[in-house]
């Protein structure tokens, strides 16, 4: 039976890392009954390993990721070639979690309703984690709302920047297209302590024979990997209104680490923001568990633990702050 397989992410759920090494391994992949194919027709040093041209309303869609054959063509052509086959085609982008890409999620099935199966897989993050991994994101390219602004409206919507926290959501979006049983949701605390990480656990969640060791690894393992929480926050805030440079970055988390350890675990939210999320959004995870036991019984979030943090934002004191400005004074002198 014919089998195709959408990895929505959700963002920062090392989506990278699985595309980067899943496109680099395509053809071992094949051998052993998964397709991932290589769509992307730019042939340059750093391709495009994930599918994000496959993507619907996504109305700020780089021209890059534009497929010569559109996405509903790319989709027919891929269904044309593989419906018929007893393999797994893979598709993957953590664009397709998007709130306005997941209301366009019908017109997808639509083009792949010649496969005999169709699954959607999410990978989920603990919400404070979430939430700081799209404000690192975000920083980095652009003016981000100061932590203090984020924690209420997204309380409040269950949303940022057109992204599910409140997974509830999510699940409301996918079960307008999809039946309850062809929606599996991963983990991602869990998933990367399984054998083999991220990687493994995907391999396994598509029934493939592979170990994740027989994978040829891309960039070290880890792609697009986030910068320190509270050194990428304090060079935005001296950086403001630009974004910071990643000298300044480099600055900060050097700070950091000779103030506060070199094995510093720093969290972006204060005490009083990291609990108002946990109260809120561990609640939510509850019923988000009860809305799939029947389909997916033993499922849960991770909740909400701040025992490995070893630094909160509100412990960022004037003396780090003088010190700082101390050391970008000296480079002037």
């Amino acid at each position: 039976m014919s089998k195709v397989v959408l990895h929505i992410g959700t963002h920062k759920t090392a989506t990278t890392t699985i595309q980067d090494t899943f496109w680099a391994n395509s053809a071992l992949l094949e051998e052993h009954g998964i397709v991932y194919p290589r769509l992307s027709y730019l042939l340059r040093r750093n391709p495009i390993t994930g599918h994000h041209g496959l993507v619907l309303e996504w109305g700020a869609m780089p021209k890059a990721y534009h497929l010569r054959s559109g996405t509903i063509g790319t989709l027919e052509k891929l269904a044309k070639k593989y419906a018929g086959s007893d393999k797994t085609l893979l598709l993957s982008s953590e664009e397709f979690s998007r709130a306005p890409s997941l209301a366009a999620m019908g017109r997808i099935r639509d083009a792949l309703s010649a496969f005999d199966e169709v699954e959607v897989v999410c990978v989920l993050r603990t919400q404070w984690q979430f939430l700081q991994s799209i404000y690192l994101q975000v920083s980095r390219r652009r003016s981000a709302p100061p932590p203090p602004k984020l924690v209420q409206p997204v309380i409040k919507s269950g949303k940022h920047e057109n992204l599910w926290v409140d997974y509830n959501g999510l699940l409301d979006q996918l079960e307008e297209v999809f039946a309850p049983g062809e929606i599996s949701f991963l983990d991602f605390n869990d998933s990367v302590a399984q054998q083999g990480g991220i990687l493994g656990t995907m391999l396994r969640h598509l029934g493939c024979d592979l170990d994740a060791g027989a994978l040829a690894p891309v960039k070290g393992g880890a792609s697009n990997v986030s910068p320190m929480s509270l050194a990428q926050w304090s060079a935005t805030a001296l950086a403001a209104p630009k974004t910071a440079p990643d000298w300044l970055v480099a600055k900060t988390t050097e700070l950091l680490k000779a103030e506060f350890s070199e094995n510093v675990k720093p969290c972006l939210f204060s005490r009083h923001e990291f609990k108002l999320l946990k109260d809120h959004f561990d609640a939510r995870n509850a019923e988000l568990a009860t809305r799939r036991a029947a389909v997916q019984p033993g499922f849960a979030i991770s909740p909400a633990d701040d025992s490995g943090l070893t630094l909160f934002r509100d412990d960022i004191d004037a003396k780090f702050w003088l010190k700082m400005a101390r050391l970008l004074v000296a480079a002037q002198l």
